[in-house]
């Protein structure tokens, strides 16, 4: 699929951000000289920007829209390793290592992200110190997530994945409602069984048992946490 450039036009980079992410730890100065170093583009869903092994230093970050992020097995089968969100940075990695790319990133919705040359990103990071403190903050929460994955996956089951990551998205896109934590599933189900590390038909299968049990309710893919304290308990 085609991508849009914007013709350098400035990005905007006043949010709304994830908390949390890149940007949303920026301070509003550091933002506007980011934004100087790169260029905006837009990109339709599905769209992939970033390939699995390829060999570039180009960093993009996301200012609207969320992405998926992706590694193929031996068989080329897919598997979902996170969701990316508006102020999250990608393809840091290559940039600190200069080695091919770990992962697939594919636009979930259209997205809006600034697009730096490795060399514009490095220009930045020396320019603004902070920024890189807040790089390396990242880097090693986003290696902390991941050392809690592997664990989850080598002791928990299908329905204890599953209800980790719906605590997860409800974390990230949840509002409190009278009946509990509503959100909108940014993935289809299948995708969910992906990051999840499970088949389809067995987190169909836990979802069942989840509404059965009172800890959710769900139609289509709007989903309401109503007893977040029993996810968290099946989680662990």
């Amino acid at each position: 699929m085609g991508v849009v450039d914007h013709n350098r036009k400035a990005a905007d980079t006043s949010g709304p951000f994830l908390a949390g992410s890149f940007l949303a730890r920026l301070e509003a100065d550091e933002r506007e000289a980011l934004a100087e170093h790169g260029t905006p583009r837009s990109f339709p869903r599905g769209t992939i920007l970033m390939f699995e092994k390829e060999l570039e230093e180009r960093v993009m970050v996301v200012l609207s829209g969320r992405v998926k992020v992706t590694r193929a097995d031996q068989d080329g089968r897919e598997t979902v390793l996170n969701i990316r969100d508006p102020g999250d940075v990608l393809g840091e990695l290559s940039l600190i290592d200069h080695e091919p790319r770990s992962a697939t990133v594919a636009a979930l919705e259209p997205v809006v992200a600034l697009v730096l040359s490795g060399t514009a990103f490095r220009s930045y990071l020396e320019g603004t110190p902070r920024a890189a403190v807040v790089l390396l903050e990242i880097v090693a929460a986003r290696f902390r997530e991941e050392l809690t994955r592997r664990l989850q996956f080598t002791q928990s089951d299908t329905m204890g994945r599953l209800a980790a990551r719906l605590l997860e998205l409800g974390a990230r896109y949840g509002e409190n409602t009278g009946e509990g934590i509503a959100y909108v599933l940014p993935i289809s189900q299948e995708e969910l069984a992906s990051w999840v590390g499970a088949s389809r038909a067995g987190v169909a299968a836990a979802l069942q048992a989840m509404r059965e049990l009172g800890w959710i309710t769900t139609e289509r893919r709007a989903l309401v946490i109503s007893d977040a304290t029993a996810l968290r308990a099946r989680a662990a």
